[in-house]
Order: C-alpha cells, then structure tokens, then sequence
C-alpha cells in the first residue's frame, strides 16, 4: 500500500486543516465538532479519522487537562485541498445560522416579554382603580382616611405579600 492510499481524501483534509491551523507558535486544539464542521463529514467519523492518523503516524495527540492538542508529525502525503479558506468559511457559515436562529429566538422572547409587561400594566392600573374607587365608595361611607390607609395596606399585604 503507498503512502497516498493509505489514508482517504477527507483523512487528507484533516491533515490539511491541521497544517493550515497551527505552526510553531500556535498548536492546533481544534475539537472532532470543529473538524466535522470544517470538512463536512460527522463528528464520529472525524473522531475515527483522527485517531487513525495517530495510529497511522500523521499525527500526534497530547493531552493539557481536558484540553486535547493535534500535531501534524511531517509524515509525507499528498493534500488535497489549494484554497484552505474554505474551511473557515463552512466553519463560519454554520456559526452565523446558529447565532441568527439564538438571536430570532432572543428577539421572540424579547417580545412576549413585552406583551408579558404590557398586561402586568394593564393588571396594575385596573388594580389601582379599583383601590381608588374603593378608597372613595369607604370614604362615602364615612370611613376616615387613617382607618382606610390601614384598610388598604391589609389589602395590599394580603394580595402581594408585602
């Protein structure tokens, strides 16, 4: 078996993706999401992948707390990919859908949020009307206004607690 076909073209891919994302300063701690995402295969397969290219040489794995780091060790293969942007962009373009659906979703709870104040509103000046218009039939009634401040504070503790 040569070197080119002892590993697939979305293997190849990883390798490149690895290449293409670190050097001697910046290692490459990508998760098997972000390689799926990238290169457009499942995360299981990129999990499989990667550990095939441990197994086969291409690579190296090593561990910093939970915190897993690829490196590609220089074995020889042919890449596949010439414009490695792309990869970028398919990672890119499936974090803006996720951030455009949570802020949809952000927006929608903003609004029932609103119609939620709106009808507490509503709740509090028909609750303050009837207050008044109780306070003015009691008043009516002859009650002096200290026994019906006391009334009202009953009232008030009662419904809301405080």
């Amino acid at each position: 078996m040569t070197k080119t076909s002892e590993i697939s073209v979305a293997e190849r891919q990883i390798l490149d993706l690895i290449k293409f994302r670190s050097n001697s300063q910046h290692r490459f701690f990508g998760n098997n999401e972000y390689i799926a995402d990238c290169i457009g295969i499942q995360k299981t397969s990129a999990k499989n992948m990667v550990n095939k290219l441990v197994r086969l040489g291409y690579l190296t794995k090593t561990m910093e707390g939970k915190k897993r780091f690829l490196a590609y060790t220089g074995k020889k293969y042919a890449t596949v990919v010439g414009d490695l942007s792309n990869y970028d962009k398919a990672y890119l373009k499936k974090e803006v859908a996720h951030y455009k659906t949570e802020y949809n979703d952000a927006e929608q709870e903003i609004e029932l949020m609103k119609i939620e104040i709106d009808q507490l509103k509503n709740q509090a000046n028909d609750y303050m009307h009837t207050c008044k218009v109780l306070m003015h039939l009691l008043n009516q009634m002859g009650m002096d206004n200290e026994t019906i401040a006391k009334v009202s504070s009953a009232v008030h503790k009662e419904i809301f607690g405080y």
